[in-house]
């Protein structure tokens, strides 16, 4: 019975992500400007990325975006971005087409994420 009970905890607690054993999960944070909406609720911006390690790729994102049309729009922009190149391309994309008080801090968790990669790829 015990036995029993121990498998269907584990069995519980399987999950996707379980099965990229080396997916990583790459963080960056920015403070939120308190001009911005966002600030009342969040005092920093996380963007967080699955990246795959074998490609620099990321594979799926997610940020603390106060709108879920700002969480899409920065998702569809880094979905399939590779850490390993230069992000001022997707720096520039933020730059010209978000125009609110969060840009600065969505630039700034991208530009935190990739350095962040950058460091774990050194190690």
């Amino acid at each position: 019975m015990t036995t029993r009970i121990a498998h269907t905890a584990s069995a519980h607690w399987h999950t996707s992500a379980m099965n990229l054993p080396e997916g990583l999960i790459v963080v960056g944070y920015a403070k939120v400007s308190a001009a911005s909406a966002a600030h009342n609720t969040h005092r920093l911006f996380s963007l967080c990325l699955l990246v795959d390690p074998g490609t620099g790729r990321v594979l799926a994102a997610d940020a603390t975006a106060e709108t879920t049309v700002v969480r899409r729009w920065v998702a569809d922009l880094l979905l399939g971005a590779d850490l390993t190149a230069d992000p001022a391309p997707l720096l520039a994309t933020v730059e010209r087409n978000y125009l609110g008080q969060g840009a600065g801090a969505i630039r700034q968790a991208i530009t935190d994420a990739w350095r962040r990669y950058a460091r774990h790829r050194e190690e």
